[in-house]
């Protein structure tokens, strides 16, 4: 049996089992134990009785005898009370203790002992004399007492014979009640096997089918381990799917996106125009696809995170809404915003993920509106929920079709699948966000009317004096600096290197990570950020970045800025580029004001700081500038751009700028002649910036001044400079032709 329990039954199963089985055993032992001297105790209670009547009847006819004695001589009166005495302690023995409750139980006995109780007591009156004087003694005093003792001895003895028979008969009624009770535990005992054979077959069998069902569990279990393996694997495959695929995509379409970019400044004709306009709604339109994508991933993966930080969500809205305004201006929609007076300033939560919910509402109104108005209502629903409503005037979406609104890459029909672009994702993902949020989204709609998509989000209030409202920097453009674009596609690398130029970037392109790390440890000091790819032959980012890091750590060098350049966007890529050493990440496609922020973000020197010191020529006042104090090159920058370039691409490089600057001067001359100052600072700024890469002090210092020039500036003083400028771009060629770099 124990192999058989051992083979069913775990050791804890097993270890209970026998300690109940012992315990319950011991319980029995304890019982019988109990009971036993429980019986011993009564025997010795009944046993006492018999030799206590015994006693009595002995001590009876002992005193007795004393009497005859005395009367012949033979005792003294001393003998006669002490053997009174015994009699007298027997007698109250019989009235006292366990012997009285049991005489009291006798039929009988009760009354005998009451009745030598009273002779006693006669004799005692007739002897009390004696106790003071033992010469009182007289022979009537004796015969007296033998007459009280005579019916004394008829009762003891008849005590005796009555607790003997009733002793005899209680042991003979606990003979027969101990043979019962023999029989009933004979027959518990054959009861208890067998229900401990019943008991043990049905633990075995019990154990059988438990055995059964955790075989069955152990392979369900081993079933749905291979299962969620198999899951992970195809959530793997599909993260790295996307991946993949938003690498394959982003990459070409940075080339896409970029060069439309480029292109904004070189088409003249208002037909290119319309074309290049056309090329960029594409371009966005598919970015927007991709991030829609790519963002549902995220979602469905369970990576979406939440900030939970103050905002000024009057500032977020009226940001937002303001572009629209502006962009709807020349169509036949209207597009207007209301912003609640009660709305409270500040809130917590998630600006960005808000603004997106907001823009993908406000974009499907537009989308599906051909003419009308589209209304943008924000307004608080109590004391800490937000309520956002767009009305449009649009086609209305039918009962049936809203029920499929909110569904993964689900539109209302074909048709608006044909004439509109997108994924259908834009609904869910503001659902899932909302969700995220805790809030709630919804749609009322009435077909050839309109619809209302309207959004409750639970959002805590601060009020303005607990909170400093975040508000981003504008964005001014950034200084010159010598930026390592590292690249291995050839188009990415002519899109990077023109949008960092026209920032006013000095740039120098390698191929690969092993190109970049000779040229990082050659040319260290002139580097002030690095641009790096992440997937390149010989060598690729992570690993560049890593030996880069061991480099400067083992030669104690300041960190370098190194920001990923990379179509991945799925979290683990960030992290990846983080946990190797890169400072940030710049996703393809990118645009040059999404470059521009990237370098006043990594980078903080300006072009002016740079060219102060004992060995720059500096113009305090450049209006009061005359060509002979100003210095056309910058001695030391030109002799590093020797160092670094080869003569042939430095030729090229300088040539370019020269024959871009004829451009650039028509450009200032247009803004200032138009009075568009924005315009001026901006081309200003982007020829300081390529100015000063390149050396050209003095061109840099007047187009500095035309950058900080105010608003209220007199043209004619900025016209002077612009023509200071013309001047100085002859000099310029003629000091670069000197100096053999042109």
């Amino acid at each position: 049996m124990f192999p058989i329990l051992q083979h069913y039954f775990s050791r804890r199963a097993r270890v209970a089992t026998f300690s109940a089985i012992l315990f319950f055993l011991s319980a029995i032992i304890t019982g019988a134990t109990i009971f036993q001297r429980q019986h011993a105790i009564e025997n010795r209670l009944l046993e006492n009785l018999v030799w206590s009547g015994y006693q009595f009847d002995r001590e009876v006819r002992e005193f007795h005898l004393t009497l005859v004695n005395m009367q012949v001589g033979s005792a003294t009166v001393d003998d006669l009370l002490l053997r009174f005495e015994i009699l007298y302690s027997r007698k109250v023995l019989f009235q006292r203790g366990d012997i009285y409750l049991a005489v009291s139980k006798i039929k009988g006995v009760n009354e005998l002992v009451d009745k030598t109780s009273a002779i006693i007591d006669s004799v005692d009156a007739i002897l009390h004399p004696l106790w003071d004087d033992p010469e009182a003694i007289s022979n009537e005093m004796i015969v007296k007492a033998l007459g009280e003792i005579a019916d004394l001895q008829r009762y003891t003895g008849n005590i005796l014979i009555d607790t003997n028979a009733n002793v005899a008969r209680l042991r003979t009624l606990e003979r027969n009640k101990m043979t019962q009770l023999y029989g009933l535990a004979l027959i518990i005992l054959l009861a208890l096997t067998l229900s401990g054979i019943l008991l043990v077959r049905a633990l075995i069998r019990e154990g059988k089918i438990s055995h059964r069902k955790a075989l069955a569990l152990e392979e369900k279990s081993q079933e749905l381990k291979e299962t969620a393996k198999r899951a992970e694997i195809a959530s793997q495959a599909k993260s790295e799917f996307m991946a993949v695929m938003s690498h394959e995509i982003r990459t070409p379409l940075n080339g896409v996106v970029g060069m439309a970019d480029l292109l904004s400044e070189e088409v003249k004709t208002p037909k290119a125009h319309a074309y290049l306009s056309a090329l960029k709604r594409s371009a966005d339109s598919l970015r927007s696809v991709i991030n829609d994508v790519l963002d549902y991933t995220k979602i469905e993966s369970g990576c979406l995170d939440l900030e939970n930080r103050p905002f000024d969500i009057r500032e977020c809205i009226e940001t937002l809404c303001t572009g629209y305004v502006l962009q709807e201006e020349n169509s036949c929609i209207e597009f207007t915003y209301v912003i609640d007076p009660t709305l409270p300033r500040f809130f917590i939560g998630d600006a960005a993920r808000l603004r997106q919910v907001l823009m993908n509402l406000i974009n499907n109104a537009l989308k599906f509106t051909d003419s009308g108005s589209v209304t943008c209502h924000v307004a608080p629903l109590d004391e800490n929920k937000l309520l956002i409503e767009v009305h449009d005037t649009g086609c209305g979406i039918s009962d049936a079709d809203q029920e499929r609104l909110f569904s993964a890459f689900s539109q209302v029909d074909a048709s608006i699948s044909r004439r509109h672009e997108g994924t259908g994702l834009g609904l869910v993902i503001c659902k899932r966000l909302i969700e995220a949020m805790h809030g709630k989204i919804g749609v009322t709609s009435e077909v050839g009317v309109g619809s209302c998509f309207w959004c409750v989000i639970p959002m805590a209030n601060v009020s303005e004096n607990d909170v400093f409202p975040h508000r981003e920097p504008l964005v001014q453009p950034a200084s010159a600096h010598h930026v390592l674009v590292v690249e291995d596609n050839a188009i990415n690398q002519t899109v990077a290197r023109v949008m960092l130029e026209q920032l006013g970037q000095h740039v120098t392109i390698t191929d690969n990570g092993q190109s970049a790390l000779n040229y990082l440890q050659a040319f260290y000091s002139s580097i002030d950020i690095v641009l790096m790819d992440m997937q390149m032959p010989i060598l690729d980012g992570p690993e560049t970045t890593q030996r880069w890091r061991e480099f400067e750590a083992e030669n104690a060098l300041p960190r370098m800025p190194i920001v990923a350049m990379t179509a991945n966007v799925m979290p683990e890529h960030r992290a990846r580029c983080l946990e190797v050493g890169m400072d940030g990440m710049i996703t393809k496609p990118f645009t040059r004001e999404e470059l521009n922020h990237l370098l006043n973000r990594f980078t903080t020197v300006s072009i002016s700081k740079e060219m102060e010191g004992p060995n720059n020529c500096l113009l305090q006042d450049v209006s009061a500038q005359t060509e002979e104090t100003a210095c056309v090159l910058d001695v030391n920058v030109c002799d590093e751009l020797q160092e670094t370039f080869d003569p042939a691409a430095l030729r090229t490089l300088i040539s370019a700028f020269l024959n871009r600057l004829e451009e650039r001067l028509l450009r200032l001359r247009g803004a200032c002649l138009s009075k568009d100052h924005d315009a001026l600072c901006i081309e200003a700024h982007s020829l300081k910036g390529a100015a000063a890469s390149l050396g050209c002090t003095a061109i840099a210092l007047r187009a500095e001044a035309l950058e900080n020039s105010s608003p209220l500036e007199k043209n004619d003083q900025l016209m002077t400079l612009i023509d200071q400028l013309e001047l100085l771009s002859n000099e310029t060629r003629q000091a670069f032709i000197n100096n053999g770099m042109c």
